[in-house]
């Protein structure tokens, strides 16, 4: 016999129905105060641009710069946008319309596995809090939200399935929405793996023939189907997906997640403390803990009864196995991957389709023993209700003047920056950094786009960028703008800069220095040092390091007077590698030497087809300076900071006469119209933003090989083995023609208008390519064919 017993008083699906209105609403209520004032930041207003761009008819599969989290939320906010408009305020409705669709389910569930009155209890809870739950209901991340009502569905389907036997007559269509559920769970979220190990084990344990069913396969196929944009983007990007989840990540070992798990994870996803801050209210958030930690021990007793009935006899179970083993997956994923590691809490979301019926079942057990037991129950239903409420209001910008504050100063801020924009014409800009750039572009809606250095989650707005005509570099208060100043002076830009209120700083019109540089031949360089040729020999994983001291760096002989030296290109392999602070000194005897040039690489830019550019990924440092004529350069550390500084590479360039640099639209024309259909091109972003389409080389999804240094970028490596098309400035020419030599690769070269084609084949010998963003580089730790 079944363990639950529904007792008297039973409620009718009316009341039900009415009931769970009223509890939607009471959530509806409580997620409000939160949407009064809402948050805005860049993660969010990504899927709010995904959602603008899916009303325009483009479709994308998965969050903007991602290889996993499918856009089923941007999809839901278009439908929300299309009704209401688009905004901060509507996009966050659309995770609090989300959540909201998880409390009837999960009464489903409840009901299902406890009863009627236990499901309602359950949802009721939910749409309270505790303020985690509340708190990441009401911001439109993607990824997190959604987990909460595919997760509920797919436990009370399979609660269905195994009481009912999943290959008894006419559980066939119940079969397909489980397969369907599961494959838009795992399209949404990589963390749905918490729901599908228990789910599946169950369903095949319970009829173990089902596997060789019809029905069985007619399940795969729905969750094939459910699954089919993640399929897809992985077929176009080589599964990118799989090269991601092998990326290494930091990790403390199992025992430590599990520890901060029960310390601090379950502590603060019952509400009863501040995350890590401590407890939610003296004697309130104890409380709560305790009584937390009696029920889950009861739910524990109960629905691991239901566990051995399952296994010893496989049938008399209410489905509580189902809950029992979901947590335990949870639990376990979240300590095999390092869930406590990433600082964040938002891996527990899922514990809220649990954490609402381990309260409920405490609550039905108690009231059902009547007397004193019954008191408690309710008693402990209230303790659990008022440290929701209490923590998801005392987490509401109700509490918090500065959030407020911020929802309040998004808009005014933004609208100003946009119509000084548009006044001067420009609908493009560089910012500062990610958590400026996408939220800008929203707040702006895309009548100006605010374009991140260091992050760049959606490539057709860099492309436009490098198309545009005129473009700026925004930046926020005088320090961000001071920095600003320095870099566009290190690559001797002339610009114009106007300061929009309240502290805005906008930089155009920006111009390359009159003298146009070919690079210096490096055939009779050499270190003064006495060291060999290791910062000119063009291979990406050679370079020398020093610490970040003042005095420290490299004295380069040119081996003979040069005259007209104005430019040195330097390249550290990744960005946190540049020099604190780099003095360019020069001397024509070794003895007396002459400041050239100062840098400050905190925005590493270099000229790119007369386009100033930045890749944090490939950071080219560009230094210029006033033609000099000179046989030693000496880049000199002059700053201070931890660690270490490195170059990998370093050119030199001198003047080769005047006028601008050759335009990348003319060579794109040019490559467009003689070479193949469909060819891809390797190019530096200047040119690659003008090549139609199907020329791009698109973006790499390839995991880090054990060979590659750690200095290095596993993206940026070409792919390995068959010919290759690249095109480069004509300065790059002879660079890149000694790094494709150094690597093996036979190659011939085609002049392009102010660049240059190569056409490369690998040799038998050939070592691995490394695209550092303006030429490639050779590999020479990497494999040989």
């Amino acid at each position: 016999m079944s363990p639950r017993r529904e007792g008297t008083g039973e409620l009718t699906t009316r009341r039900v129905a009415w009931w769970l209105l009223a509890i939607v609403a009471l959530g509806a209520l409580v997620r409000g105060m939160y949407l009064l004032w809402p948050h805005l930041d860049s993660d969010i207003a990504v899927v709010g641009l995904m959602a603008r761009h899916a009303l325009n008819g483009e479709f994308y599969p998965l969050y903007w710069g991602n290889h996993y989290g499918g856009s089923l939320e941007p999809l839901i906010a278009a439908g929300v946008f299309a009704l209401t408009g688009s905004g901060p305020r509507a996009l966050n409705a659309t995770a609090a319309l989300i959540s909201l669709s998880y409390l009837p389910l999960l009464y489903l569930l409840g009901k299902e596995i406890i009863g009627r009155r236990a499901g309602l209890v359950a949802a009721f809870l939910a749409a309270l809090g505790p303020y985690m739950l509340v708190a990441y209901s009401v911001v439109a991340r993607g990824l997190h939200v959604e987990m909460l009502p595919l997760g509920a569905l797919l436990l009370w389907l399979t609660v269905r399935l195994i009481k009912a036997g999943p290959t008894a007559p006419g559980q066939a269509w119940a079969l397909i929405a489980w397969g369907l559920t599961a494959g838009v769970g795992v399209w949404t979220s990589p963390l749905f793996i918490y729901f599908l190990p228990p789910t599946m084990f169950l369903l095949i344990y319970s009829a173990p023939r089902l596997v060789i069913t019809p029905r069985f396969w007619l399940m795969a196929l729905a969750a094939l189907v459910g699954a089919a944009p993640l399929i897809y983007h992985n077929w176009l990007t080589g599964g990118g997906t799989l090269h991601y989840m092998e990326i290494p990540r930091p990790h403390s070992g199992f025992l430590n997640n599990l520890h901060f798990l029960l310390r601090h994870g379950l502590p603060a996803a019952v509400g009863a403390t501040w995350f890590k801050k401590g407890w939610l209210l003296p004697g309130l958030g104890p409380a709560l803990a305790l009584a937390a930690g009696l029920s889950l021990a009861w739910a524990l007793w109960r629905w691991g009864g239901d566990m051995y009935r399952r296994f010893s006899r496989n049938t008399g179970s209410s489905g509580g196995e189902v809950l029992l083993l979901t947590m335990g997956c949870v639990a376990y994923v979240y300590c095999a991957v390092g869930g406590a590691d990433s600082g964040s809490f938002r891996y527990l979301l899922a514990l809220y389709i649990v954490w609402p019926l381990v309260a409920a079942l405490a609550w039905d057990s108690l009231r059902r023993r009547g007397g004193v037991l019954a008191g408690l129950g309710w008693l402990f239903l209230a303790l659990v209700a008022v440290g929701s409420i209490w923590g998801t209001v005392a987490f509401s910008p109700l509490n918090h003047a500065e959030q407020r504050a911020a929802s309040r100063e998004m808009g005014p801020e933004q609208a100003s920056l946009t119509r000084a924009l548009q006044g001067l014409g420009i609908r493009y800009a560089y910012v500062v950094d990610y958590w400026m750039g996408m939220k800008g572009t929203f707040l702006a809606d895309e009548q100006v786009i605010m374009l991140p250095f260091d992050h760049e989650r959606h490539p057709p707005y860099k492309e436009a960028l490098l198309r545009a005509p005129r473009y700026a570099v925004v930046m926020l208060g005088e320090n961000n703008a001071k920095v600003t100043r320095q870099s566009l002076a290190t690559v001797g830009a002339s610009y114009r800069e106007i300061t929009v209120p309240p502290r805005w700083h906008v930089f155009y019109d920006f111009a390359p220095p009159s003298p146009k540089p070919a690079l210096v031949a490096t055939q009779a360089w050499s270190l003064r040092e006495g060291m060999g040729l290791v910062l000119w020999d063009r291979d990406a994983t050679t370079r020398l390091t020093w610490p970040q001291q003042p005095g420290t760096g490299p004295t380069i002989d040119l081996g003979g007077s040069v005259e007209g030296v104005c430019q040195v290109l330097i390249f550290p392999g990744r960005a946190q590698y540049l020099p604190k602070e780099l003095k360019v000194l020069g001397s024509g005897d070794g003895q007396s030497w002459q400041e050239l040039a100062r840098a400050q690489p905190y925005l590493p830019f270099h000229w790119s087809g007369g386009h100033l550019s930045i890749n944090r990924r490939a950071p080219w440092q560009e230094i210029r300076f006033a033609p000099t004529t000179l046989r030693y350069l000496r880049l000199e550390q002059s700053g201070k900071a931890k660690d270490i500084w490195a170059l990998n590479e370093v050119m030199v360039g001198r003047h080769d006469g005047d006028g601008p640099p050759a335009p990348p639209v003319a060579a794109a024309r040019q490559l467009a119209h003689t070479r193949p259909q469909g060819e891809r091109i390797w190019a530096p972003p200047a040119l690659r933003a003008w090549l139609p389409p199907e020329m791009r080389m698109g973006p790499a999804t390839r995991h880090k090989p054990s060979w590659l240094p750690p200095y290095l970028y596993a993206l940026e490596l070409m792919p390995q083995g068959r010919p290759l098309s690249l095109a480069v400035e004509a300065e790059m020419a002879p660079a890149t023609a000694k790094s494709l030599s150094r690597a093996g690769y036979e190659h011939s070269a085609q002049p392009l208008q102010g660049w240059v084609l190569f056409r490369a084949t690998p040799g038998p010998l050939a070592r691995p390519l490394y695209w550092s963003g303006i030429l490639p580089l050779a590999v020479s730790r990497g494999p040989r064919n």
